[in-house]
């Protein structure tokens, strides 16, 4: 497998003293988390626009780590705590969007490796010209999801752990391990350690895949 772009080998680096931000433009969907609560260290306006100088190093690997598509991320040198994996895996719905994982992740695919991830929004309209990953064009293809209705769920134990992401060519993700998934409102909709995630935008039972993909002529790696 080739570590093509979106991937870290793409990354840009803004230096500081204590801690280096790493940003990726191609998985970026400008959420804008980052220049809302660190606007010190982040602002749109301002070329460059990253100042790893701007707060305390804490501060920064904390606000980095809101970042959903996992565009961000810090580099400590002075020793201090970076972002560790949560101590659950999630992966949240986006209303009529993407889908957000966090956890410790694992994607792999034709065009990708990626390892030791933590955050990563990927494509589920099926639209994307940065496949797997989403680039907002969903926002302009008029992709509609219901949002399924919050079930009850047996607790995983562990909830943590590797979860690995295999993006399978004109297919759905395969998602392996312990995973939890929630609806828009931040309910659960499903626990378990393997599914099948639609990526082609066509399922009628998002966002789980119901092998539409075979029908509707979706391609990609």
């Amino acid at each position: 497998m080739s570590d093509t772009p979106p991937a870290k080998s793409k990354d840009r680096r803004y230096e500081g003293e204590a801690v280096d931000i790493t940003y990726n433009l191609k998985r970026c969907i400008h959420a804008e988390s980052c220049i809302h609560n660190l606007s010190a260290v982040f602002d749109s306006k301002r070329r460059p626009w990253i100042d790893a100088n701007g707060a305390a190093a804490d501060e920064v690997t904390r606000v980095v780590a809101t970042c959903p598509s996992g565009a961000l991320h810090t580099e400590r040198k002075d020793g201090g705590v970076g972002e560790a994996p949560p101590a659950q895996n999630t992966i949240r719905l986006w209303q009529h969007g993407p889908v957000q994982f966090h956890g410790d992740l694992e994607i792999v695919g034709a065009a990708i490796d990626l390892h030791d991830e933590t955050r990563a929004t990927l494509c589920r309209c099926g639209a994307s010209h940065n496949k797997p990953f989403c680039d907002n064009t969903h926002k302009d293809s008029g992709f509609q999801a219901d949002d399924p209705a919050a079930v009850t769920v047996q607790p995983l134990d562990p909830a943590g752990g590797k979860l690995k992401i295999t993006v399978n060519p004109n297919g759905p993700l395969t998602v392996e391990g312990p995973l939890t998934i929630l609806n828009t409102a931040g309910e659960s909709i499903y626990s378990g350690t393997k599914t099948w995630l639609c990526r082609c935008g066509g399922s009628q039972k998002k966002p789980f895949c119901d092998s539409t993909h075979k029908k509707n002529g979706f391609q990609a790696e």
